[in-house]
């Protein structure tokens, strides 16, 4: 009896992960919506001009020990962008990007740069 219930519970879960990962936005739909999401500066919205969808890099526990840090500044905000996307979010604001420089063991520096920001969505037409 216990040996099928656990059978049952994991069918449920599988079946769960597969039914959330066929609700997700197809990646070639991402590609697209990243050149449409733009980064504001707080002052450049009132705040009744947009809805939030969601924190890009800080919702996730992982975030907390293995953050996306990346080396260039451009490959970190377009990764921040392509997120914001895949939350169906059209612009970004209160953006932050920190140089989190992991050194090596000859005391030389690599860039590991992380991003993160506020994920909103803009009527059109508002912004």
């Amino acid at each position: 009896m216990h040996i099928r219930s656990l059978s049952l519970a994991a069918s449920l879960v599988c079946a769960t992960c597969v039914v959330s990962g066929c609700a997700s936005i197809p990646e070639a739909e991402i590609e697209q919506r990243v050149a449409d999401v733009k980064l504001y500066k707080t002052s450049e919205l009132s705040t009744t001009s947009y809805e939030s969808v969601g924190h890009v890099w800080v919702d996730s526990w992982r975030t907390a020990f293995w953050p996306p840090t990346y080396p260039t500044l451009e490959e970190a905000l377009r990764s921040m962008r392509a997120e914001a996307a895949r939350l169906g979010a059209n612009a970004v604001v209160n953006t932050v990007c920190l140089d989190q420089g992991r050194s090596s063991w000859f005391g030389k520096s690599e860039p590991a740069i992380l991003c993160y920001g506020n994920a909103v969505r803009i009527p059109s037409g508002a912004g």
